[in-house]
């Protein structure tokens, strides 16, 4: 891929990233409705790895060009500045995406550490006795695991291959109505496969870890799951009362023992006494409203997402000066062209001739 094509496939990407979580965002506060704004952010997730891969493996539409009027002089200047933004950007982008892996196999690493060093498996009688009612999840989670620790104060939950739940022991050994809030908490994690939802989170945050778009829908992603969590505590028969004295004693935990050694990485009940200042505010105005939300209006959001992502992928920026109005398409990537060219089907690898490929050609000749 040429340094102006590859500049062209980066503008268009983190154009359409932004306006296409901008949208999101908008879409899940019209709903209004924590369960829809989770399928939301998972379609956002999903759509932002569809629009990286289209662009960096099939050609795409061009609907507008460079001036036409441009002298060689110009067009040659700004051939040269794409091409060395690109070696310094693929540079910069190579080194964050090296350490973004880094930091998840290194956080992988210390969950399993954590398990191994700092956990008790609570055996199938000990389950059983805890104040929960299995029956409204024993079909829906095979193969779970709940763990007691004394390292943590804010229990979460895991799932690689097995799912996986961690207690703090305080939490265990306290009352009743604590300890069942957590669980069914925890439990809904699991149950609506937030941690896969978290897994496409976080690999759209390493492939855009620059973009603070990702960084804003990440953040509206985890409050959307454990806004979604919370109500189903009281969806589930706890009183809101009950919940949000659990709140309050959990941030009151982590505030006083911060020395704690949760691994990073899992899906925590909640460090983070903002965040858990906006779930008491959510909380009470949910119980305040009592209105069910439309349903028509959810798959109006959800049919607008899928449009929407394909008006996305057509919104392409006029910066290659190499493009020629000749043909409204871009060339195929080097990479999904020779594999095509391997199974004998031709398809155009290159831009169309014109004046400008010689202008081009005398860049490399320089």
């Amino acid at each position: 891929m040429s340094g102006s094509l590859a500049f062209e496939v980066i503008a268009a990407i983190v154009t359409q990233v932004t306006i296409f979580v901008l949208v999101t965002n908008v879409l899940q506060k019209w709903v209004g409705d924590s369960r829809a704004s989770c399928r939301l952010w998972t379609i956002c997730f999903l759509s932002i790895l569809a629009l990286i891969a289209m662009a960096t493996l099939l050609p795409h539409k061009r609907y507008a060009f460079l001036p036409a009027t441009l002298s060689s002089q110009t067009v040659l200047a700004v051939i040269a500045c794409q091409t060395w933004i690109m070696l310094c950007l693929a540079i910069v982008w190579g080194t964050g995406f090296a350490l973004a892996i880094t930091r998840a196999i290194i956080r992988c690493y210390r969950v399993a550490t954590f398990f191994h060093s700092n956990c008790v498996a609570l055996t199938e009688a000990q389950i059983a006795e805890l104040p929960l009612n299995h029956g409204k999840w024993e079909n829906g989670i095979d193969g779970l695991q709940v763990y007691a620790s004394e390292s943590i104060k804010s229990p979460f939950c895991w799932q690689l291959h097995r799912p996986v739940i961690v207690m703090p022991r305080c939490i265990l050994d306290g009352d009743e109505d604590t300890c069942r809030n957590v669980f069914v908490h925890e439990m809904e994690h699991l149950c609506t496969k937030h941690p896969m939802q978290h897994f496409l989170q976080g690999t759209c945050s390493t492939l855009l870890w620059f973009h603070p778009a990702v960084w804003t829908a990440a953040y509206r992603a985890d409050l959307a799951r454990e806004f979604m969590c919370d109500e189903a505590v009281i969806a589930k028969g706890g009183k809101l009362s009950h919940y949000l004295k659990t709140l309050i004693k959990i941030a009151e935990q982590c505030s006083s023992e911060p020395a704690t050694i949760q691994p990073a990485g899992v899906l925590a009940f909640g460090n983070h006494k903002n965040a858990l200042l906006r779930r008491c505010e959510r909380l009470a105005t949910v119980v305040r409203k009592q209105a069910p939300v439309s349903r028509r209006r959810q798959y109006f959001a959800y049919a607008a997402m899928f449009v929407l992502a394909a008006a996305a992928s057509q919104i392409w920026l006029p910066t290659n000066a190499l493009a020629t109005s000749r043909n409204s398409w871009s060339p195929w990537p080097k990479w999904t062209a020779s594999i095509l060219h391997d199974f004998d089907i031709q398809v155009r690898d290159f831009e169309t001739f014109d004046e400008r490929t010689q202008i081009h050609e005398l860049l490399f000749e320089d």
